[in-house]
């Protein structure tokens, strides 16, 4: 039996056709399944990071509290390990200082342990390239520092 070289060759065609039409459907796929985890994850990081300063500028805040609680909490789910790790370096570090204030150089500790998190929170959502966290300064909030007493505001 001959088998024509034009149906092996259309045979090879649509064989191949249809191996790319798979691999590209699986591929497209996990990209976009990448993409709305890189975009949940930067959701639930911002929500951390503005109830972390909502606390910050209400310490006598429970709802902040609460709301900065629940957002750490919520992190535990979809943070990657590092963020994980920096996040309860940081909670150990405020409970240290808020329960037993007997943390030595503490600001300069808050300041390395948010910027550990900020730094990870980066890498897990870009990714471990080089210039990501190259050029970052420490991290610090504002809270409250802006503020001054018995100063009307200004329009311009």
């Amino acid at each position: 039996m001959n088998i024509d070289a034009t149906i092996i060759s259309a045979l090879i065609a649509t064989f191949s056709a249809i191996v790319i039409s798979i691999i590209s459907n699986h591929l497209s796929k996990k990209n976009n399944l990448n993409f709305e985890e890189r975009k949940l994850k930067q959701q639930y990081y911002i929500e951390y990071i503005q109830a972390l300063s909502e606390n910050m500028n209400n310490l006598d805040s429970d709802e902040a509290t609460i709301r900065s609680n629940h957002a750490f909490n919520n992190l535990i789910i979809i943070a990657g390990p590092k963020v994980i790790a920096a996040l309860y370096e940081y909670n150990d570090l405020q409970i240290k200082h808020l329960k037993y204030n007997n943390v030595e150089n503490y600001p300069e500790k808050f300041i390395c342990a948010l910027t550990k998190i900020v730094k990870a929170m980066r890498v897990d959502l870009y990714g471990d390239t080089k210039h990501i966290n190259n050029e970052l300064p420490d991290i610090y909030f504002l809270s409250g520092v802006l503020k001054v007493k018995g100063v009307p505001n200004y329009d311009g």
